[in-house]
């Protein structure tokens, strides 16, 4: 008897929880672009303006964002600012983060990936529950590769290798999400690379195991799906607080 009343109350529990999660997802109207100008970044906007949402652009380099000019709302801004983070997320429903770049040094606590987690953590956790939605792009070699390894985890990946930084440092801003408290956050992570073209709307999804065509190959996705992929999940919210990839 107390089995089945825990088995009801949970799945109430998880009923509600969805709602409450599909109700804030409606009423998200504006969303904060952080790496705005990027190659992923540009199509994140271009979709977000197709949908109807009003987008504000963010970027180092706001000369970057001039083609956008009169579409959206342009920000100079660094998501390592954190005085600067909390100025421009308190007017905006969601914020989707693309950002990266070469690693500077071979220590991966000090990749822009990981650094941005910490700062946006960092904010989002004094703003507490009724923050925000945080989407933040994550990197593949984070995935579940095969038998429950990643690619790091396998020693794909060593010291000497040009992305070292980048590659760790995304599983470190991958970590600091996952020991977060109060942030509704979700990685969203191509899974091998953004390699097709073009736009088809036609999108899967998968947890942390990298998604993989009917053969077996890893699968990939456009830059034009992954930034439609990233809007359906943030209308849909079945990943919140947990880490999704994406493929045709």
């Amino acid at each position: 008897m107390k089995r089945r009343l825990l088995l009801i109350f949970s799945w109430v529990w998880i009923l509600v929880a969805g709602e409450a999660i599909a109700e804030k997802a409606e009423s998200v109207e504006r969303v904060l672009v952080f790496g705005a100008s990027g190659r992923i970044g540009q199509h994140i906007v271009e979709e977000g303006l197709r949908r109807g949402y009003a987008i504000t652009g963010v970027s180092r380099f706001a000369e970057r964002l001039s083609d956008f000019a009169g579409r959206i709302n342009i920000e100079t801004g660094d998501v390592l600012d954190r005085d600067r983070v909390r100025e421009l997320i308190v007017a905006h429903d969601a914020i989707i983060v693309s950002i990266g770049g070469a690693p500077q040094n071979k220590n991966p606590e000090t990749y822009i990936a990981a650094l941005a987690a910490a700062s946006l953590i960092d904010v989002l956790q004094e703003m507490g529950e009724d923050g925000p939605r945080l989407i933040f792009v994550g990197n593949l070699f984070t995935l579940i590769y095969q038998e429950g390894e990643t690619l790091l985890d396998m020693g794909r990946v060593d010291e000497s290798h040009q992305n070292y930084a980048m590659f760790y440092g995304h599983q470190i801003a991958l970590d600091l999400f996952r020991a977060s408290k109060g942030v509704n956050w979700t990685v969203a992570t191509p899974p091998n690379g953004l390699r097709l073209q073009g736009f088809t709307g036609n999108v899967r999804f998968g947890g942390d195991e990298l998604l993989r065509d009917p053969d077996g190959a890893p699968a990939q996705i456009s830059r034009e799906d992954f930034a439609f992929a990233v809007y359906e999940e943030l209308a849909a919210g079945r990943y919140v607080r947990q880490r999704f990839n994406t493929a045709r």
